[in-house]
Formats: structure tokens, C-alpha cells, sequence
């Protein structure tokens, strides 16, 4: 059995309800701005807030409808406060947990296709239920026949048409939106989405890529990757050990194991450090459905590996750089580390990062008046930087720039679940200034199979 291709209807109407949908919103936003400009309303704020509340919840109601792509799109979209206002990240930040997994015939053919053999051949037990669902693939718990338990990753069958279609839509409309608003260009977002999404499909690929982030961690006994088991892994359904532990944010299960939480979260951190700040290579989808905590140590347990990003050789260079600048309160080496880490303007010119710069020094004084005692105060950085760079004709923020600041809103949640308020201060700086370590190893990615 081929996985599922998509039947002319039904391209149609996934066409048309993505099109109505975003159709209706751009309406919304010309309707107000052609009051603001005649009428110019006191109430005009609050016009636009309830306007992107509702698109936002539109989109939303969408997403969960439709899925594949355009739930997989929204949740990556909810991350990026640099281009949309408050409502939609709040909104489309939820979508992390609405995904209804398919039945077990649906599952269990899948896995018989991919390893070309009976379900009962490969696997001595094999859960019906899946034990988690998300956007693109469900996991089941098994065990093989050597006793090993293990977690089998089972991809939709119908989510590479899903996702082809959906992106011909997405690019159809941004194209439209871009001759009708030449000054708003949606291209690098299609763009962004056509180089992770189909990545996070190859489960050969994330299987390497959690080989990878386990090697360059195994110096840790307070970090664990689960082994993949290649035999029964191809790129729909992905096997590895299975690891117990606490979902990061059930709070009250890890109080009743005697958790120390802030040692918990200067872990989290610390080990985020590591991989974005020494070794160039880091796990970029840390939401709390990704990481568990096993209460002894306590030790971290990371999963899902689909999105995992490599960052430029010189990027440590140039954060150190930007942290200089921001010590010495020197606006303009802000506006030169910005462009170093890859910011572009819409005209070329940096005198547009000046705000921006101006917005970082600022941010930098409050931070240091009321301190750096929560994670929290990392997360108001990305989301006010947001705010700024809507406000402020910035073209582009460089994909890997975009990942760092989505983790840090993800790892912000984290620590809010965990209400611990330690100084993060002193566990970043060492690992920003290559204190921690002798110097960055920084290896490269390995060649494609």
C-alpha cells in the first residue's frame, strides 16, 4: 500500500479553504486600515487587537481542521513574533496538542509497509493506542523480540501529498498578497517552511540527527538521548529505546519525586548552551512534549530530533561581539553585530537596525536594573525585539537566528511551568564568552546517505 495521494477534490477544497480563510483576514486588515487613514478612530488600537484576535482563532480553527502542513506551518508561524503581533503567537502557540491520531489499522500498515514484513514479525507486543500524537506522525509503544522496549514513530500516510499540496497553496497566496502589497513579501516564510518541513518527514534523517546530538553529549550524565534502532527504522517510522520519565511541565509529579526545579532548569539552559554556543548544532523544537525528566540528578530526556539546525562557524564570534556591544552601550557595533549575524534591511542600508539598536541597549539597562533572576526576562527580549522589528523595515532575520528565538520562547514556557526564579545570568555567560569550554567544536553535519 503507497501512502494516501490526494484526489482532485479534495486539493480543491484545502485550495479554497485556505485561500477563503487567509482571503478574509486580508480584507479585515484593508477594512481597518482604510478607517484608521479616513477616520482615524480613538478606539483604533483596540480595533486592530480584536481584528488579529480573530484571524488568529480563524487560522487556528483552519489548522486543526485541515492539518498536515498547515497545522505544522501554524505551529512553526506561532514562533515567530518578529512578524506577527501578540494574538496570533498566543493563539497559534496552542496548537502544539490538537492532533487526533489515526486508528491502529492505519498505523500498523504503515509500519508493515516500510519494513516490508508482518507487524507480529518485527515487534513481540505492539500497542493499539498511541501514547503520543502530533502533526505529522503518532508514536506507539512496543517491544521487540529480544525483550527491548522500545518507541515506534509511525508517520501519517497521507502527510507528504499533504504537505506538497499545501505548499503550492502557500506559495499561490503569498505570490497574490505580494502583487497586491508590494511592501509585504511572504516568500521567505514558504521558503523557510520548504527547507524544515520535508526534513521532519525523512525520519532517516532525524535518526541521524539524534546519533549526532546523543555523540556530542555523551560526556553529560545528566542528559540522555534514546538510542535509535536502525533495523526497524525507515524514513515513515522511526524506532528507538524507550526512556521513562516526567513530562517537563507536570509539575506535581516531579514535587512528589523530590525535584530540585532549579536545578532542573539551570540543566534545561545549560544544556541548550552547550549545543547552540559550543558545538553549532542544537535541538530546535524543545517544546514540553519533547523533553522529560527523570527526578534522580535530575536528568534530562530529550526527544524529537526532525528539527535540528546547524549554525554558522562564526556564530559564537558573533554573539560574543553583539554581548560586547550591548557591555559597552555602543549603538552603532550593535547595528554592525546585527548585520554580521545575517540581519538585512528592506533597503539596504543599516541606519533602519538604528532603532533596533537603540531598543537593545535599552532592553540590556532594564534587564541589569531589575535583574536576570528568570528565564522569563530572555523570553521578553525575543518578544519585544519582535515588536520592534515589525515596526521597523527589516526584511529578513536569518532562519537560524529565527530557531534561537523560538527556543527561547519555548524554554521561557518551560521555566514559568516550573516556577523557579534562579539568575540565568551566570549559567549563559560563561557558555556566550567560551569560558565553559576550551574552545567551540563546532562539527560539521554529516554527508547525506
Amino acid at each position: 500500500m503507497a501512502p494516501r495521494r490526494l484526489g482532485p477534490a479534495e486539493r480543491l477544497y484545502r485550495a479554497r479553504r485556505i485561500g477563503t480563510t487567509f482571503g478574509r483576514i486580508y480584507l479585515g486588515i484593508k477594512t481597518n486600515q482604510f478607517i484608521a487613514r479616513r477616520l482615524g478612530p480613538r478606539d483604533m488600537d483596540e480595533r486592530w487587537s480584536r481584528l488579529h484576535q480573530t484571524s488568529a482563532e480563524s487560522i487556528y480553527d483552519a489548522a486543526v481542521e485541515l492539518r498536515g502542513m498547515i497545522l505544522k506551518g501554524c505551529q512553526f508561524l506561532g514562533a515567530r513574533a518578529d512578524l506577527l503581533p501578540p494574538q496570533y503567537v498566543n493563539v497559534l502557540s496552542r496548537l502544539q496538542d490538537r492532533v487526533p491520531p489515526r486508528s491502529f489499522p492505519v498505523a500498523r500498515r504503515t509500519v508493515e509497509r516500510e519494513l516490508g514484513a508482518p507487524l507480529e514479525d518485527v515487534f513481540a507486543a505492539f500497542s493499539r493506542r498511541p501514547i503520543a500524537s502530533a502533526s505529522l506522525a503518532q508514536v506507539h509503544d512496543a517491544r521487540l523480540h529480544d525483550g527491548r522496549r522500545v518507541a515506534v514513530k509511525v508517520q501519517y500516510p497521507e502527510i507528504g501529498a499533504l504537505v506538497r499540496s499545501d505548499l503550492s497553496n502557500l506559495k499561490a497566496l503569498f505570490r497574490a498578497v505580494g502583487w497586491l502589497e508590494p511592501d509585504v513579501d511572504l516568500m521567505p516564510l514558504v521558503d523557510e517552511l520548504s527547507s524544515h518541513v520535508p526534513l521532519e518527514l525523512d525520519f532517516v534523517n532525524e535518526a541521524r540527527n539524534a546519533e549526532r546530538m546523543a555523540e556530542l553529549l555523551a560526556h553529560r550524565d545528566d542528559v540522555v538521548v534514546p538510542e535509535i534502532v536502525w533495523e526497524c527504522t525507515s524514513r515513515r517510522v522511526l524506532c528507538m529505546e524507550f526512556i521513562e520519565g516526567i513530562k517537563i511541565t507536570d509539575t506535581d509529579a516531579l514535587r512528589r519525586e523530590g525535584t530540585d526545579t532549579d536545578a532542573l532548569l539551570r540543566l534545561l539552559v545549560e544544556t541548550w548552551c552547550e549545543q547552540i554556543l559550543y558545538h553549532g548544532f542544537f535541538h530546535a523544537d524543545p517544546h514540553p512534549g519533547n523533553l522529560l525528566v527523570q527526578p534522580e540528578g535530575p536528568r534530562l530526556v530529550l526527544l524529537d530530533f526532525g528539527l535540528a539546525k546547524n549554525l554558522p562557524a562564526r556564530f559564537r564570534e558573533q554573539i560574543v561581539a553583539f554581548g560586547a556591544a550591548i557591555i559597552g552601550g555602543d549603538a552603532e557595533a550593535i547595528v554592525d553585530a546585527f548585520v554580521d549575524l545575517g540581519f538585512e534591511t528592506r533597503d539596504g542600508r543599516h541606519e533602519s537596525l538604528v532603532e533596533v539598536a537603540r531598543f537593545a541597549l535599552a532592553f540590556a539597562q532594564r534587564a541589569r536594573a531589575g535583574g536576570w533572576e528568570e528565564a522569563r526576562t530572555f523570553a521578553r527580549w525575543n518578544e519585544e525585539l519582535g515588536e520592534q522589528v515589525r515596526r521597523n523595515p527589516i526584511v529578513r532575520i536569518p532562519s537560524h537566528v529565527v530557531l534561537i528565538g523560538r527556543v527561547m520562547g519555548l524554554l521561557s514556557g518551560v521555566s514559568k511551568s516550573l516556577g523557579s526564579r534562579i539568575d540565568l545570568l551566570p549559567v549563559v555567560l560563561p557558555w556566550v564568552m567560551g569560558m565553559k569550554r576550551s574552545a567551540p567544536v563546532h562539527q560539521p553535519a554529516p554527508p547525506p546517505a
